[in-house]
C-alpha cells in the first residue's frame, strides 16, 4: 500500500512519521555519495583519465548539479516516498513506470554489488596471506560472506539507525579530511609537485579518456535518488529536500577532488612512473596503498574506513533495492509473492531473497570495473527519465507548488542528457570490461521488457478490471472515428455539458460517450454500489435519448477514484477528447482545478477541455467568442475549439494579446496573426498594451458571451496554468470560461518553452 493510501479495511490514513531533520537526510545523501567510489574507483579511474581525473570530478559535479536540481525541484514539489520511480510511474504511460522500476531496482542491486566488491578486496588485503588462499579468491569468499550476513539481518528486520549512520558518515569525511590535509602538505612541499600533474600532461588521455572515466565514476552521485526516497519522512521537505541535494553534492565534489589531487600530487612512484600510471596499476587498491605515504598508518586507517563505509551501504542498498522490488509487486508489475510480509519479521523476505540472489550474482561474476560500470549505465538511464519528467512536468503540470525552481527548463536538462548518454558510450566504448557491463544491462533491461509484455501487462489490466467495474454500456447505433468523453455526474451541469460537446461532435462528425462514475470510498468494495446502479443508467438513458442526430453512447463504472476512472476510459474507448465541468475556484492548496479536473490535465492521452459554465448558459445563444493567445500547441486548439463553436453556431470570434510594453505589440499581432492562419478562424485581431495583462483580458472578457483559453508560453497565460487567471475570470466575470489543453507530444514540449 502506497504511503498515504487508505486501505481498503481501514478508514485511516497511513503516513509515514516525518522525523528526518536536515543534518538527517544531508547524512543520508553524503553516505551514499561518498563510498566505494572514492575508496575503490579513484585509482582505477586515475588510470583512465590521467590528471585529468580532478576535471573527471568537477565534471561528474556539473552534469550531476543539473539532474540534482531536477531531484530538488520534484523531490520538493512531490515529497513522498519512492523518489524516481514514482514520479516517472505517474508521468509516462505504465509500461515506462515498469521499466524505471525495474531499472531502479537493478541499479541499487548492482551498487550494492559494488560496494560488496570493494568490501572484499578490502578485507582480502588484510586477511592475505595468514589465510591459505588466493587474494582473488578470498576476496570472492569475503563478498559473499558480507551480503549473506546483511541480508540476513534485513530479513531478520534489523537495519542501522539513521543516528549509527549519520556518525558512521562523518567519521568517513573526517578520515579522508584528515587524509587530504596530510597529502596537501606533503604535495605543496614538494620542489616537484607541479611534475606530478603535467607528466607527460594534465590530459594524457585526452578527452576521450575524460568521458570515459566521468561515466565509470558517475555512480559517486547517486546519493540524491536516496535523500528523495526518503521524502516523506522528512520534516519540512520542500526546504530540506533540496538543501540536503546541494549540500551532499556540494561536500563530496570537493571531497573527491581534493582526494584526487592528494593521490596525485603526494605519492612517491617506483622507476620515476607518472603518479596516475602507478595508481591505474594499483586499480581498486590504489587509494589503500598509496595512502601509507601520506599519513601515518595510512592503509589501516583507510581500510577501517573503507570496511565501514561499505558495510554501511551495502546494508543501505539491500534495504533500498529490496524495497523497490517490493513496490514493483504491490504496484503489480511482478509477482504479489514478492510483496508478501512475513509474519514473524515482518519484511518483504521474498524481495529480500531475490534481491540477494541479484547482488550475489553480479558481485560474483563480474569484474570490479564491470560491476561499476553496470551500476553507471542504471543510474544514467534513470537520471536521464527523471530530468525527462521535470521537463514533461514543467510543461504538463506548472500548477504544481515548486519551492524550488530549476532555471532554463528545458536545456538545462536536455543537456544533462546529452552529457550522460556520451560519458555513458565512452565509458562503455573505453573502460576495461565496458562491454560486459553494457551487456549486462541489456540482457536485465531485455528480461523486463519481456516480463512485461508477458506477464505485468496481463496482470495490471486485470488489477484495472477490478478498480474499474464497468457495470452498464450502450453503444451508439452508429459509431464514428472522432470520440469525445463527458464525464457527467451533476445533474445541473450535464445538460450544458453535452449541449457543449454537442456543438464540438456536430462540427467534427463526431461521437459523444457519456460516462457516469459511481465513486465509492477506498474501503468500500464495488459490489457495494450495485443498488444505485439502476438510478445511473436511467440518468445516461435520459440524455443518450435526448441527443438526437449525434452518435452517442454511455458507460456507467463503478470506482474508488473519478479521475482513474475518467483516464482509464480514455484509453479504453480510444477518446480524442474529454470535456470536464469545472466548478471554478478551489480552495484546496493541493488541487488547482479541482481533485479530479488536474490528474486529467496531467495524464490524459488525448485533448482536455475544462468549462465552467455561467448561469442559465445555452450553448444556442454562443454570439461571441474571445480567444487570448500567444501561439503554441494549446493556443492553436483554442482557436480550432471557437472555430468549431462558430461553425455551428455562427458566432463571431476575436483573439486577442495584451502586450506589457511597446516592443511586445508587433510580437502579439504575429501571434494573433499566426494562429488565425494556423487554424483558418475568422477573427478579429485585438491587440492592447497594459501593465496589467490579466485585467485587461478580464474586461475583455466582459464584451463576450464565452472565452476560450489554450495555455501557451507567455506569462499572462502560465499564470492561467497556475491557477491565478481562472480564479480571476471566476470572481470578475459570470461568463463561460473553457480551458484546453491538447494531447502533447514529444514536438509540442519544445515548442517555444514557456519561461
Amino acid at each position: 500500500m502506497s504511503p498515504g493510501r487508505r486501505d481498503q479495511n481501514s478508514d485511516i490514513k497511513v503516513k509515514l512519521n516525518r522525523d528526518l531533520g536536515l543534518f538527517d537526510i544531508t547524512m543520508i545523501g553524503i553516505a551514499g555519495m561518498i563510498g566505494a567510489g572514492v575508496f575503490a574507483l579513484t585509482g582505477i579511474a586515475a588510470g583512465v583519465a590521467g590528471p585529468a581525473l580532478i576535471l573527471v570530478f568537477l565534471f561528474n559535479g556539473a552534469i550531476g548539479i543539473i539532474t540534482a536540481a531536477s531531484y530538488a525541484e520534484l523531490g520538493s514539489a512531490l515529497p513522498g516516498a519512492g523518489g524516481g520511480y514514482v514520479w516517472i510511474k505517474e508521468t509516462f504511460p505504465s509500461s515506462f513506470g515498469f521499466l524505471a522500476g525495474w531499472i531502479d531496482w537493478f541499479a541499487h542491486s548492482v551498487a550494492c554489488s559494488l560496494y560488496a566488491v570493494t568490501f572484499g578486496v578490502f578485507m582480502a588485503a588484510i586477511l592475505f596471506p595468514a589465510i591459505p588462499l588466493s587474494r582473488s579468491l578470498l576476496a570472492k569468499v569475503s563478498s559473499f560472506i558480507a551480503i549473506s550476513f546483511l541480508a540476513y539481518i534485513n530479513y531478520r528486520g534489523v537495519k542501522e539507525t539513521g543516528r549509527i549512520g549519520g556518525f558512521v558518515t562523518v567519521l568517513k569525511v573526517l578520515i579522508l579530511v584528515v587524509f587530504v590535509g596530510f597529502g596537501i602538505y606533503k604535495t605543496l612541499n614538494r620542489p616537484d609537485w607541479i611534475m606530478q600533474f603535467t607528466n607527460p600532461s594534465f590530459t594524457p588521455t585526452g578527452l576521450i579518456g575524460i568521458l570515459a572515466a566521468m561515466g565509470l565514476t558517475f555512480i559517486a552521485f547517486e546519493g540524491f535518488e536516496i535523500i528523495v526516497q526518503s521524502g516523506e519522512e522528512v520534516k519540512n521537505p520542500a526546504k530540506n529536500i533540496p538543501r540536503a541535494i546541494f549540500i551532499s553534492l556540494f561536500v563530496a565534489v570537493v571531497v573527491y577532488i581534493l582526494v584526487a589531487f592528494t593521490v596525485l600530487g603526494a605519492i612517491k612512484t617506483p622507476n620515476g612512473i607518472p603518479s596516475w600510471v602507478f595508481l591505474g596499476r594499483l586499480a581498486e587498491m590504489g587509494l589503500i596503498n598509496v595512502s601509507k605515504q601520506i599519513m601515518p598508518y595510512g592503509t589501516l586507517v583507510l581500510l577501517i574506513a573503507g570496511l565501514i563505509s561499505t558495510i554501511s551501504a551495502m546494508n543501505a542498498t539491500i534495504y533500498s533495492s529490496s524495497r523497490i522490488s517490493f513496490a514493483l509487486a504491490r504496484d503489480g508489475y511482478l509477482s504479489s509473492r514478492l510483496a508478501h510480509i512475513n509474519k514473524k519479521t515482518k519484511t518483504p523476505h521474498v524481495a529480500v531473497f531475490f534481491t540477494y540472489i541479484i547482488i550475489t550474482t553480479i558481485a560474483l561474476l563480474l569484474p570490479i570495473e564491470a560491476v561499476a560500470a553496470s551500476a553507471d549505465i542504471m543510474f544514467i538511464l534513470l537520471f536521464i527519465q527523471v530530468n525527462l519528467v521535470l521537463i514533461i512536468l514543467r510543461f504538463r503540470s506548472p500548477n504544481l507548488k515548486r519551492t524550488f525552481r530549476v532555471p532554463l527548463v528545458p536545456y538545462l536538462p536536455l543537456i544533462a542528457i546529452s552529457l550522460q548518454i556520451i560519458i555513458a558510450f565512452f565509458m562503455v566504448t573505453r573502460i576495461a570490461n565496458g562491454f560486459i557491463a553494457f551487456a549486462t544491462s541489456i540482457a536485465w533491461i531485455f528480461l523486463g521488457v519481456i516480463i512485461y509484455f508477458t506477464y505485468s501487462r496481463k496482470k495490471e489490466r486485470k488489477k484495472l478490471e477490478k478498480e474499474f467495474k464497468t457495470v452498464f454500456k450502450e453503444k451508439a447505433v452508429r459509431t464514428v472515428a472522432y470520440r469525445i468523453l463527458v464525464p457527467v455526474g451533476n445533474p445541473a451541469t450535464a445538460k450544458k455539458l453535452i449541449d457543449f460537446a454537442n456543438l464540438i461532435a456536430r462540427s467534427r462528425e463526431g461521437e459523444i460517450v457519456l460516462l457516469s462514475v459511481l465513486t465509492l470510498p477506498q474501503q468500500t468494495p464495488l459490489y457495494a454500489g450495485k443498488k444505485y446502479v439502476q438510478e445511473r443508467k436511467n440518468f445516461l438513458r435520459k440524455f443518450i435519448n435526448e441527443a438526437g442526430d449525434i452518435p452517442t453512447s454511455g458507460i456507467l463504472k463503478v470506482s474508488h477514484s473519478t479521475s482513474e476512472a475518467i483516464l482509464n476510459t480514455i484509453e479504453e474507448e480510444k477518446i480524442n477528447q474529454v470535456i470536464l465541468g469545472w466548478r471554478g475556484r478551489t480552495f484546496r492548496r493541493d488541487f488547482i482545478l479541482g481533485s479530479t479536473i488536474d490528474p486529467i490535465i496531467l495524464k490524459a492521452p488525448c485533448d482536455v477541455i475544462a468549462v465552467r459554465f455561467e448561469s442559465g448558459f445555452e450553448a444556442k445563444n454562443i454570439k461571441k467568442i474571445l480567444i487570448p493567445t500567444a501561439g503554441g500547441p494549446h493556443g492553436y486548439m483554442a482557436a480550432e475549439i471557437a472555430k468549431d463553436l462558430q461553425k455551428v453556431t455562427k458566432a463571431e470570434a476575436a483573439l486577442i494579446y495584451v502586450a506589457g510594453d511597446e516592443n511586445s505589440m508587433k510580437l502579439g499581432k504575429a501571434y494573433v496573426n499566426d494562429t488565425r492562419r494556423a487554424v483558418g478562424i475568422e477573427a478579429d485581431s485585438i491587440v492592447k498594451l497594459s501593465d496589467d495583462r490579466i485585467g485587461t483580458i478580464a474586461k475583455e472578457i466582459k464584451r463576450h458571451d464565452i472565452v476560450v483559453i489554450g495555455a501557451t508560453h507567455e506569462t499572462f497565460l502560465k499564470n492561467f496554468i497556475k491557477g491565478v487567471f481562472p480564479e480571476i475570470v471566476s470572481r470578475k466575470t459570470e461568463k463561460t470560461v473553457v480551458m484546453v489543453r491538447r494531447k502533447l507530444k514529444i514536438k509540442d514540449i519544445f515548442w517555444r518553452w514557456p519561461f
